[in-house]
């Protein structure tokens, strides 16, 4: 029913108010009102009772049952979905000057998928595309790792990146991979260019190929330890902060 209706849920304060304050439209909010609550959850409370179509009260046990976490915070609401075509994320990107796109490519761990959507929304991105065979962005866990994220910047799901690719280049967006190989550049010797657009390959394979031979570049980050890798997440964060910093 949720999904034909365009709807998924979300749980915690948090996520509640960062929809709040993304003015991201919610159909109905499900609390526990014996649940404890401090000062400013209240106030999430009194705005999303004013923002929701419908509100209903139940008790720990009732929302248990509702919840995917093993600790429910006692409060879950129904929001519309947030993902989008990847044409309307072209339709917002500007036609002149900066653009800085983070391309997931089959990315299939939801913790990893939402944290890099955190990091975007930290660093300022334009965007996001989640290429086929990504996590769901409205999957539970996901949506609580962006830590509100999701409704801060436009994502592209189920999007094939094979045609994305094609269509950024013709928009003058250059495409980067995350790869280490015999032609890869170090992340500290590179200068990002002004309309930019970089892949993050899946958790095991990397980069499909593809994508790599439509990039533009490759890039590593140089380890200066005895780790043998770094997660997707922390990778991506690595190089959005070389990007933006």
């Amino acid at each position: 029913m949720r999904e034909e209706e365009g709807l998924f849920i979300i749980e915690g304060w948090h996520l509640i108010e960062e929809a709040l304050k993304a003015s991201h439209p919610l159909r109905t909010l499900i609390y526990d009102p014996t649940a404890k609550r401090d000062d400013s959850e209240n106030e999430v409370l009194k705005l999303a009772l004013e923002a929701c179509d419908e509100a209903y009260e139940a008790d720990a046990s009732q929302l248990e049952r509702l919840s995917d976490t093993k600790a429910s915070q006692g409060v879950l609401a129904l929001a519309a979905k947030v993902g989008c075509s990847f044409d309307t994320l072209l339709d917002r990107l500007p036609s002149e000057g900066s653009v800085r796109l983070m391309l997931l490519d089959e990315l299939g761990d939801p913790g990893n998928c939402g944290s890099i959507v955190r990091a975007c929304d930290w660093f300022g991105l334009n965007g996001v595309v989640l290429g086929t065979g990504c996590a769901e962005l409205e999957n539970g866990k996901t949506a609580r790792s962006t830590m509100g994220g999701l409704f801060h910047l436009p994502i592209a799901v189920g999007v094939d990146l094979d045609s994305a690719l094609d269509r950024l280049k013709q928009l003058g967006v250059q495409i980067f991979t995350t790869e280490l190989d015999e032609r890869a550049v170090s992340l500290s010797d590179f200068s990002f260019p002004d309309r930019c657009a970089l892949v993050i390959g899946n958790e095991a394979r990397g980069v499909s190929e593809i994508v790599s031979k439509k990039a533009d570049g490759k890039l590593f980050a140089p380890k200066f330890g005895e780790g043998e890798s770094l997660n997707a997440a922390v990778a991506a964060a690595v190089f959005l902060a070389r990007w933006r910093l």
